[in-house]
């Protein structure tokens, strides 16, 4: 139900008294039918008709992805107004259809909306020289670093390193993005559009009518649906087609395989490697037979095989054991 003249007026009525430089006025009930709230922290929002307990609740839900849970929040009906957290919102007694919330602004930057701001700023002619002469070329290194800072920070499960990591990867879409609207080429609003698209169009167990019984089934429509895509777009592609080349290698290989098994086709593409025991072949020749790289590749192939059946991701796993080897190797020197 959408909001009327009459109770925009009266909210702004009643914050006659505070002193805002911006507002965001929304309905309550359009919060809480929201998994992320559709505000900007950085403003100060508004919510008419919070008006029971249990519309409270949702409305606490939704706004607890973007703000912290010590947040303060003004209850008013115009008149009467009470402070509180956002944690203890839904514990109030006197809300009505005439309640209000007030949601002050968020004392750091939260939005997307304010890094873009920042990398447009940076990127202006009175930005920062080094950050102007940037290019998607210059870009390409600097991305895989940050993935791979990203990947570290996850194997050690380190939420302070792993939020930061997120950041410095968040800056270098930012950043492409940006160079992207300035060449003329697409702004960041068309990649943020073209992802919602995609993930509405690949979930029509969620935003449509299909029902599914599973993962695996989920995994098998996901697949029909991209390759009905690329007919649509008359796109001719392997079955592998969009796995990254430059992935390492055990990376590679589980993605190819995982691909196929969502085409259920997993049999075909590795059936002799995937028996029983991948490098059973290599630990039987005698010493004096060489071992071609054709003959390792394949018992390697098999090995992340034979991890996918047991839910293993083999990257990850050699990453750590990576780790645990340099760990000993850093202690036995020090």
């Amino acid at each position: 139900m959408g909001l009327s003249l009459q109770q925009v007026a009266a909210a702004l009525r009643a914050l006659d008294a505070e002193a805002l430089d911006s507002l965001q006025i929304v309905a309550a009930e359009r919060i809480a039918a929201q998994y992320y709230p559709h505000l900007d922290p950085a403003q100060p929002a508004l919510l008419l008709g919070l008006s029971d307990r249990a519309l409270a609740e949702r409305v606490r839900l939704t706004l607890a992805q973007a703000y912290p849970s010590d947040h303060p929040v003004i209850l008013t009906d115009g008149e009467a107004r009470s402070t509180t957290s956002l944690a203890l919102l839904a514990h109030q007694s006197d809300l009505s259809p005439t309640t209000m919330l007030l949601v002050p602004a968020a004392s750091h930057p939260a939005s997307y909306e304010a890094l873009q701001d920042i990398v447009a700023h940076l990127r202006a002619p009175e930005g920062c020289p080094w950050d102007r002469e940037l290019t998607w070329a210059k870009l390409r290194g600097s991305l895989l670093e940050e993935a791979h800072e990203l990947l570290t920070a996850l194997d050690t499960e380190d939420e302070v390193k792993i939020k930061e990591e997120l950041g410095d990867l968040l800056l270098q879409i930012g950043m492409q993005a940006q160079i992207a609207t300035e060449a003329g080429r697409f702004r960041f609003g068309d990649v943020v559009a073209g992802i919602v698209d995609k993930l509405i169009r690949r979930h029509p167990h969620v935003f449509g009518d299909a029902t599914v019984s599973g993962t695996a089934e989920v995994l098998a429509n996901w697949e029909a649906i991209k390759a009905v895509e690329r007919k649509s777009n008359g796109e001719k592609r392997s079955p592998l087609s969009g796995i990254p080349k430059g992935l390492p290698a055990l990376a590679q290989a589980d993605a190819y395989l995982d691909r196929m098994s969502r085409l259920r086709k997993a049999e075909a593409a590795a059936q002799p490697s995937a028996a029983a025991q991948p490098w059973a072949a290599l630990a039987a020749l005698p010493p004096d037979v060489p071992v071609t790289d054709e003959m390792l590749g394949d018992a390697l192939f098999g090995i992340v095989a034979w991890a996918q059946t047991r839910g293993l991701d083999s990257e990850s796993a050699l990453r750590a054991t990576n780790t645990r080897f340099a760990a000993a190797v850093e202690n036995s020197t020090a």
